[in-house]
């Protein structure tokens, strides 16, 4: 998405209050007016207007202690009274971000603001699960914002390869994530801070920020979003490589149930152009080369298949908490211990996935963005093997092809 906003000057700390306005709605001849007064005199002055504009980058609501009410007894007592707490909205800049409360009354009030080069992602974190057996290493500090910018701290270091955790209490910066390739997204909850890289997760305990798991066999998905992950409560879900029968839960989706009408057509006239193609196929299969008349992505997938047996579609699940120190691998050689669930969901690469608010039920769709499929996820205390995935629902979207941005799941 894009918009464009006023241009303000950085600032660490917040302040700022923009009143809520009507919504209106300029007329033609309003709108014609309004040309005339902005962009003629541009085109004979060869000037810009005073107020410069800068584009948004991206939009998110975010739920933290900010705006939790059994956290603040400020929220509590508004939300007693039947007011519901303010929703936190954090946008995202050319240079910069900013984070705004919104509370009912529709009065908007900045709480930090911080303009140092683009940044890819950004995620207020949560108070910890504190335990017996550890304490908060930032309790004095808390909250945190954790931040992925172009430029890091050190400034030595490549674009988006580094996470810098800033105190929004007293706007420092805490400590920093380096990494040697580009960050893609940041995931939280009360446990882990999990960064998502390029076919690689890591993740760090939320106490101390020390690495805690690992994973390096994400399937590369093509885009947008690309290594698409979902992060509830306690479990973590991401798009496997392979499929591992051993661990393979009962369920998943066989295939892409389709029951529309057209595209039971559709789906007719793939049959016949598959068993048009049918002998090519066989040949193929027997001799190894393809027929003279095969597109380059067919090269392409044909060559990459032999190099490398990855598998689209599947999901693997992780208990975080369980889950063993070190790289989490999915292999007919070690034991599933910390793996929840291991089923195909599509045939496609999956592009993104979400929990719900319980966590237990998973929605996926793949790179085609025809479906979404709903998964129950029922787990059992020995294996993945014995765990049980329902395909509960399966969103039919349409047969136009479309790409879907993370977090629209």
């Amino acid at each position: 998405m894009a918009a464009e906003s006023p241009r303000r000057p950085s600032r660490c700390t917040g302040g700022a209050v923009v009143r809520p306005q009507a919504v209106t709605e300029q007329s033609y001849m309003e709108s014609v007016v309004t040309f005339l007064q902005d962009v003629v005199p541009q085109a004979y002055s060869g000037t810009t207007p005073t107020e410069e504009k800068e584009k948004i980058v991206w939009v998110r609501f975010e739920n933290s202690d900010l705006n939790d009410t059994s956290r603040n007894v400020e929220l509590h007592e508004m939300h007693s009274t039947g007011n519901e707490p303010p929703l936190l909205l954090m946008i995202g800049y050319s240079d910069g971000i900013q984070i705004w409360s919104i509370p009912i009354s529709g009065e908007a009030q900045e709480l930090y603001s911080i303009r140092h080069g683009p940044v890819r992602a950004a995620r207020v974190l949560p108070s910890p699960q504190i335990s017996p057996q550890k304490s908060d290493n930032f309790a004095e500090k808390r909250p945190l914002l954790a931040v992925c910018k172009s430029i890091g701290s050190s400034g030595t270091s490549p674009p988006y390869c580094c996470v810098d955790l800033h105190s929004l209490r007293t706007g420092e910066m805490v400590k920093s994530i380096q990494f040697k390739t580009p960050i893609y997204d940041l995931h939280c909850n009360k446990r882990i801070l999990v960064v998502v890289l390029q076919e690689k997760i890591a993740a760090f305990d939320s106490c101390t920020f020390t690495k805690k798991f690992f994973v390096t066999s994400c399937y590369p998905c093509p885009g947008p979003n690309m290594n698409p992950i979902a992060l509830g409560s306690r479990w973590l879900a991401y798009a496997e490589n392979k499929l591992i029968r051993c661990h393979q839960s009962r369920g998943g989706a066989c295939g892409d149930n389709i029951q529309s009408y057209t595209a039971t057509v559709i789906s007719a006239a793939k049959t016949i152009k598959t068993g048009l193609t049918m002998v090519g196929k066989v040949v193929t299969q027997l001799t190894g080369t393809l027929p003279s008349g095969a597109t380059e992505e067919e090269i392409l997938a044909h060559s990459n298949t032999r190099r490398s047996p990855l598998v689209p579609g599947i999901v693997t699940v992780i208990d975080t908490e369980t889950v063993g120190e070190g790289q989490v691998l999915v292999s007919e050689d070690l034991d599933s211990d910390g793996i929840v669930a291991h089923f195909p969901a599509h045939e496609k690469p999956i592009c993104c996935m979400s929990f719900n608010p319980s966590g237990m039920l998973l929605v996926t769709t793949d790179t085609l963005g025809h479906d979404f499929h709903v998964f129950q996820i029922l787990t059992h205390p020995w294996s993945s093997s014995q765990s049980a995935v329902h395909h509960l629902y399966t969103l039919h979207r349409g047969e136009t092809e479309a790409k879907f941005a993370p977090g629209c799941c």
